[in-house]
This record gives C-alpha cells, structure tokens and sequence, in this order.
C-alpha cells in the first residue's frame, strides 16, 4: 500500500482541538515526573491523599493532575486505588527494566519542550544562539547542563544501542569511530556485543567525561578511546574500519553532510562499513510523524537542516563514493538505518 493511501486525512474540528491541545498532556506527564508520582505508586503509595503528603502538592491540585494522567491512561483507579498502567510501570518507574523518566523529563520536557518554543522563529532561517546550535547553546550556555543532559540522553539510547548491535554484524571489525557518539551508548553496545572491537568517541568537549564514566562503568574504558570535537570540522583518526553516524545528520546542516559522508569514505579503509542512523521520513515525506516532529526539532539547531528520507541518505552516501547495501527501519516509526561500503 502506497505511504499515501494509509494518511486518514482529519474531518473533525475536534481532531485539531487534539492536536492544538496536545501539549497540555506533555507537561502533565512532565510535571508527574518532577513529582517522581509513578514511582511512589508503584512503591504502594496509592491514594490520592497519601500522594499529596509524600509529594507536598495539596490535594486538590494534585487529584486535579491525577485526573488528567487517568484521561491518558498512565494510571488507573481500581477500588480506591491507584495504579500504574502496564507501560508506566516498565518505563516510568525507579528501578523498572525500561526505566527512561530522565530522558522524558529533561530530553524531552526541558530540551525539546523548550526548542519549540522557538519554532517560527526558526523557519524564518534566525539562529536561536548566533554562534552555535541550538543544542549546543542551551545545553552548555543556557544552564541546562551537559553532564546532566547527556546522561538523560544516554539511559534513553541505551535500549536502541543494544537493538543495534545485535542486528548489525560487526564480528569481522576491528576499530570502529563513533562521529558525533555523545555518551556512547551506541558504541558501548557495540564493543558489548563484540569482544575484539575498539572504538573511539568523538564529541563535543563537554561530553567527554560523562562518556569516559559511562566506559568506565560498563568495564570498557581499556577499549574505547575519546576525541573531544566537532566531527565536521575536527580532523578524523584513519585507522577504523566502521564509522557510525548516529542522530548526527539530523542536526547538521546540507552542506556539512555533504562534509561529513566525504570524512567517512576518506577515513575508511577499502570495504569499510559506515552506518548511519538517524530520524528519518519515507520517501514521500509523509510519516512516520515522531520521526517527522524529531525533524522538525531539528530546524531549531540548525536553520540548514534536511528533512532526512533514504532516497536522500543513500545519494549523499552514493555521491561520496560509497557502494549502499540499503536502509532499513530501526526504532519503528523514529529512525531508520543506512548501511555503505567504501569500494574495495
């Protein structure tokens, strides 16, 4: 079926009602997560009295806000109790297996949350901080705190990490350079999933030292090196044979793409792998919408930033030389993966 042909265009006022008051829903499970709320449910406080005392929200707000989480079914009252629903209780819990509450709360409700606020400004081409990226500025200008930011980050990618690495085979691999790889929880999976692969992270400066932690804790450090700067403009090592890009093309703009794809073929060696990961849409541009909103994100970090599909991924990787084996979905509806091989 046709991209096009699975669009239910909408027919009701209230289907733009929904859109236009979608955002109230966002900071109600934000302002839960403040609260900590799920996990104080899941401990067994569970009334809407003992939740205020262990929260110090007087009641009558807090039952207004438990309201709004039971319209959504985050929870559910059964018998004058409170309970958290399946999903809640795997990723928004203290503890839980899926746990992601920071990457919820500040990824999303302090850094997204608060882009969006800049979006037509944006479109109309204006930088939010003149000389850096959006992401950039906030997080190490603005207060919001790399180290804490990138941490959030890192619990929220580490279930996608792992996802990766058993689906992509690596065990032929020696050296793999992970471009723009943050905390490295994508290279961590990597080097977990192969015993004889090494790596190295190149980042921003800031990110250095929560990487190297994150290395240290997972038993890695004595594999995985660091190289603190921008990958489009910091000279890349030449002696690895994978190159991950990963949500990096989405927040460049067309032009340092363009820089980027060059950088991988000229720092592979003959039948090296690049692999690029990222928010991506169908060729129609038509869906999957989170990985459309996750573009739209972009635009606040860079005025220049391309709305990504694979028909435009794997000619950029063509143009540089790269023989492309195909993309494929990887997180289903957000992001999609490309893989290439530098001729032999």
């Amino acid at each position: 079926m046709a991209p096009s042909e699975q669009i239910k265009p909408i027919e009701d006022v209230r289907d733009i009602s929904a859109i236009a008051y979608g955002f109230m829903a966002s900071k109600a499970l934000f302002a839960a997560l403040d609260f900590d709320l799920f996990t104080r449910i899941q401990s067994g406080i569970d009334s809407a009295p003992a939740l205020a005392k262990a929260t110090e929200v007087p009641e009558n707000r807090l039952v207004t806000l438990l309201a709004v989480l039971k319209s959504l079914g985050l929870i559910v009252e059964r018998g004058g109790r409170i309970v958290n629903a399946p999903a809640t209780s795997k990723f928004l819990v203290a503890g839980a297996p899926g746990d992601f509450r920071d990457y919820v709360r500040l990824v999303n409700g302090a850094f997204f949350y608060e882009s969006f606020r800049h979006l037509s400004t944006a479109l109309r081409g204006e930088r939010i901080f003149p000389d850096k990226g959006f992401y950039e500025g906030l997080i190490y200008s603005a207060g919001i705190g790399g180290d804490q930011f990138s941490s959030a980050q890192h619990s929220g990618s580490l279930g996608p990490a792992h996802l990766m690495a058993k689906r992509v085979d690596l065990g032929g691999r020696k050296q793999l350079l992970d471009a723009g790889g943050g905390s490295g929880a994508y290279t961590l999976a990597f080097c977990t999933e192969n015993p004889r692969l090494r790596a190295t992270i190149l980042d921003f400066p800031e990110t250095v030292e929560t990487a190297k932690r994150y290395a240290r804790g997972s038993g890695l450090a004595d594999r995985v090196g660091h190289l603190a700067g921008n990958a489009v403009t910091t000279d890349w090592p030449s002696d690895h044979d994978v190159v991950l890009m990963s949500y990096v093309w989405s927040a460049v703009g067309e032009e340092d793409i363009t820089v980027l794809a060059r950088r991988a073929f000229d720092a592979l060696p003959p039948d090296g792998l690049v692999l690029v990961h990222d928010f991506a849409v169908d060729n129609a541009r038509e869906q999957p919408p989170f990985a459309a909103w996750y573009l739209l994100g972009s635009i606040m970090d860079n005025p220049n930033a391309v709305c990504l599909t694979p028909d435009y991924v794997e000619g950029v990787l063509k143009r540089a030389g790269f023989e492309v084996e195909g993309t494929e979905v990887m997180l289903p509806g957000i992001t999609m993966l490309t893989r290439a091989r530098k001729p032999k």
